[in-house]
């Protein structure tokens, strides 16, 4: 995934030399020797580590990166004794305090976006409490500056992506569907689950449609072709939309990109003019297949607003589209049936187009409403610690009913087999009675 949170912030910092260095390009011992090898070599004064996820969010795939974080911490403080290290990202800024009490080798933290608290923060190392948007130490006690506004998205450059700040051919000479470009900040939905709205803003911030036109240029000019747009949602606003899509047309770019859309606004006229402009792959999260489902998790959709995505989706062309589902505590035998076939029936109903990205658990986080509903349910209680110490505390922070263990490892078997035998075979079936080329299987977002 392509560090496109750092490039934006390496673009402010017009006064100082900035290095990027990825270490997901590396395995886990040699990127300590990289890391290593070039704190030494440039000696920096200040380094920033960003904290992209906490955990894989996947209730059958548990992985927690989040224990990869101290580790780095001190071999960073270890090298560069000498150096203020600075916690941020959005991992971070779903635990922030929690994170800076359990990492001391962190000097301080930047609490959501930070295109404007790292430039002043830089400025004022020695008093970061008058900085807004800081978390710092201050005699053994950790200290919030205090919230500051969120930045005018359309009043920031074009982040940077040049070979002398990163290595653009680590990239790019994959696919490049990781290349991220952002055309608006914020969401406005109300998805139960979600922390979107808490680390980015309900209020939606957008760049005018020529200044995302210029960044896919800048981005074609170094050679990718291929990218993805990383808002939160797409196509809300569709006005917004259409007018990126008109303007990537008008431009005769030759490029392919995949972005996430909302269910509603996804019509027939969009996903024409997105595809003429680019677009290859519409990525989905209904999260649920039945009324009582989508409205439980307040998605703003009906099963007959899904049925209608699929008509689209399937008499598009040149296009694939993918859909995640959750299953949800309290639904009913036909409900997780019905969510379990849609692994067939999407793929049927589509003639091949889409298919199921996803289908798992909730993963409980702080600031959602699924947070405060799985308190009231009994699933979780109100002290349990949702960044835990242990990555086997993990799999008990998912919204799912503690009394139906047996029936959840019953869906797990189920899970496995459809990934593993079902799936595959499903997907042959259809390439040979549609007479197109198999599509490849991959995972649903990170």
């Amino acid at each position: 995934m392509f560090p496109l949170g750092l490039c934006y912030l390496a673009t402010v910092l017009t006064r100082h030399t900035v290095k990027i260095l990825d270490l997901n390009l590396w395995d886990r011992r040699a990127a300590g020797e990289v890391l290593s090898r070039t704190l030494v070599e440039q000696k920096p004064d200040v380094i920033g580590l960003s904290i992209r996820n906490i955990d894989t969010t996947q209730r059958g795939d548990i992985f927690y990166y989040f224990k990869e974080v101290q580790p780095t911490a001190r071999l960073i403080k270890q090298t560069s004794p000498g150096a203020r290290l600075i916690a941020g990202g959005s991992g971070f800024s779903i635990f922030p305090q929690k994170i800076m009490e359990r990492i001391p080798e962190f000097d301080l933290g930047l609490f959501l976006e930070a295109e404007e608290s790292l430039p002043e923060l830089l400025d004022n190392l020695n008093s970061p409490g008058n900085v807004p948007g800081v978390y710092f130490r201050n005699r053994g006690s950790i200290v919030f500056s205090g919230a500051r506004a969120l930045p005018d998205f359309a009043r920031l450059p074009i982040p940077r992506r040049g070979h002398d700040l990163i290595d653009m051919a680590a990239y790019t000479r994959s696919d490049g569907s990781n290349m991220g470009i952002q055309s608006k900040r914020g969401c406005c939905l109300t998805c139960a689950y979600c922390n979107y709205p808490h680390l980015s803003g309900r209020q939606l911030r957008w760049r005018a449609p020529e200044q995302v036109a210029d960044e896919v240029q800048s981005l074609v000019s170094l050679g990718a072709r291929r990218f993805c747009f990383v808002d939160n949602v797409f196509n809300v606003p569709v006005a917004h939309a259409e007018a990126v899509c008109r303007e990537l047309i008008r431009r005769n770019l030759d490029v392919e990109w995949s972005a996430w859309f909302e269910v509603k606004n996804t019509t027939r006229e969009l996903v024409d003019l997105a595809h003429q402009a680019g677009c290859r792959h519409f990525g989905f999260s209904p999260d649920a297949a039945t009324d009582r489902g989508l409205s439980l998790l307040a998605k703003g959709i009906t099963e007959s607003d899904l049925r209608r995505s699929y008509r689209v989706i399937r008499q598009s062309r040149g296009i694939r589209a993918g859909y995640n589902f959750f299953i949800l505590p309290g639904m009913s035998f036909r409900a997780i049936f019905k969510t379990l076939a849609q692994v067939f029936w999407i793929p049927l109903v589509t003639m091949g187009k889409a298919r199921v990205m996803g289908l798992g658990w909730i993963r409980i986080e702080p600031d959602t409403e699924i947070h405060r509903r799985a308190v009231a349910e009994g699933i979780i209680a109100k002290d349990t610690d949702l960044l835990p110490e242990q990555e086997e505390d993990l799999s008990n922070l998912f919204y799912c009913a503690r009394d139906h263990r047996r029936l959840d490892e019953v869906i797990m078997w189920i899970f496995w087999l459809v990934d593993t035998h079902l799936r595959p075979m499903a997907k042959r079936l259809l390439a040979r009675i549609s007479h197109r080329p198999c599509w490849a299987v991959t995972n649903s977002k990170a």
